[in-house]
């Protein structure tokens, strides 16, 4: 094989299939897949979170939607706030907010103090776009909730492509004109069958079709060997020239062998550094609930347990229960914080309280219960996430280790962005071949 691959998600199977050379993945679960994978309870599929395909690159989105059958939906989304729903993105709808609410919010978009300066992380970049009364009822709740660290400490990364709403759309929006907003996610496509998986099985058959895949096997060590690379698992050894590494950086430095180089240990200490959270994704099947034809409802309230309630129901027929109704609650947590240490029995319980008390079911309808845990989930660009990022990145470059994927370049990317970067690196990877193969000739 020329290239062993680190990883079977979406990043690994999309590789080996843009690449032109042969490859081996290797991946540990029994099944592709990673955070693309779905899981099935009572017929209904589901993610890891909803992975919706959306993407403003045109060509990926198309290839995508080539390989598989997609339902294509219009954005039903809602912010729930004080007991009411509003409309998202929540400045597009504030004629829903409570007369005090919807007048904090107007004036301190158009008159902000904060528009002026220069911000320097998350919660100066809220202030400055939105005004202190957007930001401090929704805003600064709902990214405190979801990423488990407070946005003051974290960088624009998330944020910086935030557009600013025109002045005369707040305006609207108070008044109850109906405006539009992230209009790039106002449309998006969902596979009629299978959940995500079914996009990693079409990805996996393409992949076969010139590559090998090994699943189930635990890496052991990974050293340089002369001019090729040696992998050693539970299931034997492997060797190529080209390594690509699409697992967690986290798991790779853990099997990495490179202690004779004097940097190693100092980009080890840094890889500890970079920062993320793990997630906990329940589905409930209802007899029946409360949210009407809504898909994803963002929940800022601290004292409910869940981010973000997905309606499954909307995205096809073949995602409504028998039952009912299917829906999939959100929990991220930093790993070894207090959420880290509660049991199943306790996430269920609470959940299925809190969707009670907020009036989304009646806990009587509960028919049946999953709850999954996962513990790579979100990367958290907390205010040194670049500077360790790319120390840790550039030295594996420097080492001839290409990286592909959330995880294993630390970077939050969709679905989408995941396979447009590896179709980059597989353009760079195959000139690279060419280039060798006309040396040797």
């Amino acid at each position: 094989m020329t290239t062993i691959i680190l990883g079977g998600g979406i990043a690994g199977l999309s590789l080996a299939h843009f690449l032109n050379d042969d490859s081996i993945i290797l991946e540990k679960e029994q099944e592709t897949g990673g955070l693309c994978r779905s899981f099935n309870l009572s017929g209904v599929y589901y993610d890891v979170g909803p992975h919706i395909l959306f993407s403003k690159n045109q060509q990926i989105l198309n290839f995508h939607t080539s390989l598989i059958k997609t339902n294509k939906l219009r954005r039903m989304n809602k912010v729930f706030l004080k007991g009411k729903f509003i409309k998202y993105p929540l400045e597009n709808d504030l004629a829903s907010l409570s007369e005090p609410d919807k007048e904090y919010c107007l004036k301190e978009f158009l008159d902000n103090p904060y528009e002026n300066y220069d911000p320097k992380n998350m919660l100066q970049f809220f202030l400055k776009t939105f005004g202190e009364g957007i930001t401090r009822l929704y805003l600064q709740p709902y990214n405190e909730k979801i990423w488990k660290y407070d946005p003051a400490f974290m960088d624009l990364q998330m944020v910086e492509r935030i557009p600013k709403p025109p002045k005369e759309d707040i305006i609207k929006s108070a008044k109850g004109v109906e405006t539009e907003g992230y209009t790039h996610q106002l449309y998006f496509h969902y596979p009629s069958e299978g959940g995500v998986k079914s996009l990693i099985k079409a990805y996996e058959k393409l992949a076969a079709s010139k590559s090998q895949i090994v699943t189930g096997l635990k890496i052991t060590s990974i050293t340089k060997d002369g001019g090729y690379w040696v992998v050693e698992s539970d299931k034997g050894a492997f060797k190529a020239p080209r390594l690509v590494n699409c697992m967690p950086l986290e798991e790779l430095f853990k099997v990495l062998r490179l202690d004779q180089d004097l940097e190693f240990a100092s980009v080890k200490a840094t890889v500890e550094k970079l920062k993320y959270n793990s997630i906990h994704i329940a589905v409930c099947i209802f007899k029946k609930d409360n949210l009407g034809d809504n898909f994803a409802i963002n929940v800022p309230d601290q004292d409910i347990i869940f981010h973000r309630v997905c309606k499954l129901n909307f995205l096809g027929e073949n995602y409504v229960p028998k039952q009912g109704s299917a829906l999939m609650m959100e929990i991220t947590f930093r790993p070894e914080s207090h959420l880290a240490y509660l049991s199943p029995e306790e996430i269920k319980s609470r959940i299925v309280d809190d969707l009670h008390k907020i009036g989304f079911i009646d806990k009587k309808d509960l028919v049946q219960m999953d709850l999954k845990t996962f513990k790579y989930a979100y990367v958290i660009y907390d205010l040194d996430h670049r500077k360790n990022a790319d120390k840790v990145l550039n030295y594996l470059k420097g080492k001839d280790i290409s990286c592909c994927g959330r995880f294993a370049e630390f970077e939050y990317m969709n679905t989408d962005k995941v396979a447009e970067n590896s179709q980059r690196l597989a353009e760079e990877l195959n000139k690279d071949l060419i280039s060798k193969l006309k040396q040797k000739n």
